[in-house]
């Protein structure tokens, strides 16, 4: 048949005749891509899940866990209705670190709903964000960083399957995990299923130690879909260190030997909110030469109390709280204006940051950008460990304290040994603490 006979044809359809070809036609297409799918091991679910238990992927990058957890929500979706009152059977949740990466990572993606189901449309109502199938069964889309995300979470509704992705990343994890179970109530069988590259956080810590959670894990030397040569020179760039253990082959890595920080320690100091703060500065660790995007910057909030509270021995002093991370790669002009937006945002008495690794751009940049920003400049004249020994030494006084959680900051704190190169957000933080805490010129800690 030629084109112009299938024109034709298609010409005297009527619209109800056109609107059953296209779902034919869409029909053949999913079952194509369903067809072709082969899974890796650890992409296979296990046969059963227990009641508000959980499927958790760790895995290494370009494992394709986030491919596995959508192939699982549409085999759930085309599957027995959890609830046959409902239309299409299925009322569901995808939470990710943020709502937009559960949009582009969950949804739109190479990996996500509509890589293994072209039908999946995403509509945005006054409700909320939502991934929707011709059926009317339907996904809610969350994000679990800020308190905002929390609230939606609460008033989420109840759900029959929730899908955490990149659970070790999220700031609010335990909060996402609190309130999610709270409305998991749909169907006889109500569970979650998991993907993330695992991160030393405790709430990930515990739900491997639970009996109802199977967990399964890849590794990047395994991924066959990706290319040789890349898995090559990842696995020779991080051979040996523990980036390849957590990053690559997905272990989940506790406290590190040598590691001024433990995460048991960062538990035990961890605040829900921040007090009322008498300084607060945003500490800069710029990126070496100048702002190099493929390395970070670190931007982190820090800020010390109005009151006096006892610290780890009674001794009276005004604490300090880690209120933000907004650390990340990025051009020297966007560090800027991030950093000046912080500093407005939290009413910051100064920002600081560090000049010895080719920082001289800070300055020049940010008043090209803000003039009305308070600036000063610190320069290291210790080593990283020596300035960072004493702030340690803070929490352990139990008088420094993360406000809710900074994931990637106490990954890095949790990881770092002296020694080792120490990293962007860390640097930050030390600077800030310093500068709140143990600077002779901002020291409001201590009185007997």
């Amino acid at each position: 048949m030629t084109v112009t006979d299938l024109r034709s044809r298609l010409s005297g359809l009527t619209d109800a005749e056109l609107d059953l070809l296209e779902e034919r036609l869409r029909a053949k297409l999913w079952q194509k891509r369903w067809d072709k799918w082969t899974p890796y091991p650890w992409q296979v679910a296990p046969q059963q899940i227990e009641t508000l238990g959980w499927w958790l992927q760790l895995g290494g990058r370009g494992t394709g866990k986030t491919d596995g957890c959508a192939r699982y929500m549409v085999e759930h979706v085309n599957g027995p209705a959890c609830d046959p009152r409902l239309k299409g059977g299925h009322r569901m949740a995808i939470v990710a670190p943020t709502q937009g990466d559960a949009v582009e990572a969950c949804v739109n993606g190479p990996s996500g709903l509509k890589g293994h189901d072209p039908r999946v449309v995403l509509r945005t109502t006054s409700g909320g964000t939502y991934a929707r199938w011709p059926s009317g069964a339907e996904a809610k889309l969350f994000g679990a960083h800020s308190p905002d995300d929390v609230e939606r979470l609460r008033a989420g509704g109840n759900r029959c399957l929730v899908w955490m992705e990149e659970a070790a990343a999220m700031r609010r994890l335990g909060a996402a995990i609190t309130h999610s179970e709270m409305g998991l109530r749909i169907g006889p069988n109500p569970h979650y299923i998991a993907s993330t590259t695992p991160k030393p956080r405790t709430e990930l810590i515990e739900l491997t130690r639970r009996a109802d959670v199977t967990v399964t894990r890849g590794r990047t030397r395994d991924a066959h879909h990706l290319p040789q040569e890349q898995r090559d020179k990842l696995i020779q760039k991080y051979a040996g260190t523990r980036m390849e253990k957590q990053e690559l082959d997905g272990l989940l890595l506790e406290d590190i030997e040598g590691a001024l920080w433990t995460r048991t320690r960062l538990d035990s100091t961890r605040v829900g909110a921040a007090p009322p703060m008498v300084r607060i500065v945003v500490a800069i660790d710029p990126a070496a030469k100048g702002g190099d995007e493929s390395d970070e910057m670190g931007i982190i909030v820090a800020g010390i109390g109005q009151s006096y509270i006892p610290d780890r021995i009674g001794f009276s002093r005004r604490h300090g709280y880690i209120l933000d991370d907004l650390s990340g790669r990025m051009s020297p002009e966007e560090c800027m204006r991030k950093a000046a937006q912080a500093y407005h945002a939290w009413k910051a008495n100064v920002v600081v940051a560090e000049v010895n690794n080719g920082g001289d751009w800070i300055g020049t940049t940010l008043r090209q950008i803000d003039q009305t920003v308070n600036y000063k400049t610190v320069t290291a004249t210790r080593g990283k460990a020596t300035r960072a020994e004493p702030v340690a030494a803070i929490f352990d006084q139990l008088a420094a304290h993360v406000v809710t959680s900074l994931p990637e900051l106490e990954e890095q704190l949790t990881t770092w040994v002296p020694g080792d190169d120490s990293p962007d957000r860390l640097d930050a933080m030390v600077w800030a603490l310093t500068e709140l805490m143990l600077a002779p010129a901002g020291n409001l800690a201590a009185v007997a």
